[in-house]
C-alpha cells in the first residue's frame, strides 16, 4: 500500500509505514542535497573558465602569429580588455552615422553610409536615439558609452540574480524559499554564470549595445514571471528599436492575446520611430529594407558568425573564416541563401508558436525565453555576443531540474548533464576549434549554434514537464483527478 507525502518541495511516494518521521528527514535531506549542487556550481562555473582560457593562453605562447584573435581569444582576455572601455564596435559606425546625417539631414544615409562607405552599420537609424543625448565624439564618446555599458552589465548580472530568485519562487521551491543559506547560494550561482558568460564579455570587450539588449532582455523576463508583462512589452519594444527582428515579439503577444505585453510593446516602438522621422527625416526605413534584404542574401562567413547562414558559407568555404573583413559581406551563393531562408523560416515559427497553449493560456515566461533565443538565431548574422540571450533559458533550465522529484519515475541525470554540457559550451571561448577552419571538419566552428539548439530542445523538454506537472496540480486541486493526482505543496501549480 503506497501514499503520498509532501516532503519539502518535493512529491515522494513512500510506504505508509515510514510516515512517522521521514518527512522532516527529507526536507533536511532536500536543503543539504540542494546545497551541494549550487556549492559545486559556484566553483565549478569559474574553474571551468580558468582552465579553458588557461589552455588558450598557454597555445598562444605556444604558436604567436597574426591569427591570435581567431586562435587564442578567451574568456579572461574578454573581461580584461572590457577594462580598458575602448571597444566601439557598435559605437563607431553609429557615432560616424550620426555624423553623416548631421551634415545631410533627411538624405538616404544606408546608400551614403552602408553601401557607398562600406561602413556596416546595420542597425536601424531608431537606435541612435540612444545616443542622442551624448555630444562628444570620437574617442572620448566611445569611453563615456563602455562606461554605460559597464552599468548595464552589472544591471544584467542584477537581473539574473533576481530571475534567477524569482523562478525559485515561481516554482516554490521550499528548499530556497526556507532556508536562507541556499538562497544566497542561488543568487551567487546566477551572478557567477553571468559573470563568466563568454557572449557578454565579448559584447563588452567590443564595446556592442548588446550589453544593453542582454540587460533589456532579462528584466524584460523578470517582469513577464511577475505578471508585468506591461512592462515586458516597454522592455521588448525599446530592443526593438536596435534590433529588427525583436519585433517578431508583437506577433508572438498576438498570438497569444497578451493586450497589455502588445500595448506595452506598441509605446516605446510608436514614439521611437516618430522621433527617428523627425530626427533623421521619413525616408530611412526604405533604405534599412534595401540593407536587410543584402545582409539576408550574402551573410557572414567569419568564424564568430553563429548562424546557420554562417555555418553554410565556412562549409562551402564562401568567403574568409579566421579574418574580419570590415567593408565586406560574403559572396552571394544561392545554397547559402536557401538555407538562411529555411532556417530562418522554422526558427521563427517555432517561436511564434511553442507555448502558445502552455496552462497559463500562453503567457509563459518560458516561451518568452524560448522566442527571444530563436529569434536571435534566425537572423543571418549571429554573433557570439548575441547569445547573451541564452541565460535567461539556463537559469529556468536550472531551477526546474532543482525542483523536480526524484520520485517521478523518470531520471533526470541526462538532463543535468545536458544543461552542464550546454552551459559549459556557451559560457566559454572554445577558440582552439578554428584550427580546423581549412578543413572539412569546421563544421565545429559553429559549436554555439549547435548548443544553442541544444537549450532550445532542453529548455522545451523541462517546460512541457512543468505544464504537465501543472495540470495534474490543477486537475487535483479541483478535485477531479484520483487520489493519487495531487501536486506537492503546489510546486510548478503556477505555471511558468
Amino acid at each position: 500500500m503506497e501514499t503520498q507525502i509532501i516532503a519539502g518541495n518535493r512529491l515522494d511516494v513512500q510506504p505508509k509505514s515510514s510516515l512517522v518521521s521521514d518527512p522532516d528527514r527529507s526536507v533536511t535531506d532536500d536543503t543539504a542535497a540542494l546545497r551541494r549542487i549550487l556549492v559545486a556550481a559556484l566553483w565549478m562555473i569559474p574553474a571551468a573558465l580558468l582552465v579553458v582560457s588557461g589552455m588558450l593562453v598557454t597555445e598562444q605562447l605556444m604558436y604567436p602569429g597574426k591569427l591570435a584573435l581567431a586562435l587564442h581569444i578567451n574568456n579572461v582576455s574578454s573581461g580584461y580588455h572590457a577594462l580598458w572601455l575602448s571597444g566601439g564596435d557598435s559605437w563607431m559606425p553609429m557615432l560616424t552615422v550620426r555624423q553623416w546625417l548631421t551634415a545631410n539631414p533627411g538624405q538616404d544615409v544606408y546608400q551614403a553610409v552602408f553601401f557607398g562607405q562600406g561602413t556596416k552599420f546595420q542597425y536601424p537609424a531608431t537606435s541612435l536615439l540612444f545616443i542622442e543625448w551624448l555630444r562628444a565624439d570620437g574617442a572620448l564618446a566611445v569611453r563615456v558609452l563602455n562606461l554605460v555599458n559597464a552599468v548595464f552589465f552589472v544591471a544584467t548580472v542584477v537581473g539574473m540574480v533576481l530571475l534567477a530568485l524569482g523562478l525559485a519562487d515561481r516554482a516554490r521551491l521550499a528548499s530556497v524559499q526556507s532556508d536562507r543559506c541556499n538562497r544566497m547560494l542561488l543568487a551567487a550561482v546566477a551572478a557567477m554564470a553571468t559573470l563568466c558568460f563568454y557572449p557578454l564579455l565579448r559584447a563588452a570587450e567590443l564595446g556592442q549595445i548588446q550589453v544593453l539588449l542582454d540587460a533589456l532582455f532579462v528584466f524584460a523576463c523578470y517582469a513577464y514571471l511577475r505578471g508585468k508583462p506591461a512592462v515586458s512589452g516597454v522592455l521588448i519594444g525599446l530592443s526593438t528599436l536596435i534590433k529588427p527582428q525583436m519585433g517578431l515579439f508583437v506577433i508572438w503577444g498576438l498570438l497569444r492575446r497578451d493586450r497589455p505585453f502588445i500595448t506595452g510593446w506598441i509605446g516605446p516602438v510608436a514614439l521611437g520611430l516618430t522621433a527617428s522621422a523627425v530626427l533623421y527625416g521619413p525616408g530611412w526605413p526604405v533604405g534599412y529594407l534595401k540593407v536587410l534584404s543584402f545582409i539576408g542574401a550574402h551573410g557572414e562567413s567569419f568564424f564568430p558568425n553563429q548562424s546557420v547562414n554562417g555555418l553554410v558559407n565556412r562549409l562551402l568555404q564562401n568567403g574568409p573564416n579566421l579574418e574580419w573583413e570590415a567593408t565586406k559581406f560574403a559572396p552571394y551563393n544561392p545554397i547559402v541563401y536557401g538555407a538562411t531562408l529555411a532556417s530562418t523560416v522554422l526558427l521563427i515559427v517555432a517561436g511564434l508558436f511553442f507555448g502558445r497553449r502552455s496552462p497559463s493560456g500562453g503567457r509563459s515566461v518560458v516561451s518568452l525565453m524560448f522566442a527571444g533565443i530563436c529569434f536571435t538565431m534566425a537572423s543571418p548574422v549571429a554573433w557570439e555576443h548575441h547569445y547573451g540571450v541564452l541565460l535567461p533559458a539556463f537559469a529556468f533550465c536550472l531551477v526546474s531540474l532543482l525542483a523536480s522529484e526524484p520520485g517521478s519515475g523518470t531520471s533526470l541525470r541526462g538532463a543535468w548533464l545536458a544543461l552542464a554540457a550546454t552551459f559549459f559550451l556557451a559560457a566559454n571561448s572554445l577558440a582552439m576549434v578554428n584550427w580546423l577552419a581549412g578543413t572539412p571538419f569546421n563544421v565545429v566552428q559553429s559549436y554555439l549554434l549547435f548548443t544553442a539548439f541544444g537549450v532550445l530542445s532542453l529548455t522545451r523538454v523541462l517546460a512541457l514537464r512543468s505544464w504537465r506537472r501543472a495540470a495534474v496540480a490543477q486537475i487535483g486541486a479541483n478535485g477531479e483527478g484520483a487520489a493519487g493526482a495531487r501536486s506537492d505543496a503546489g510546486a510548478f501549480a503556477a505555471p511558468f
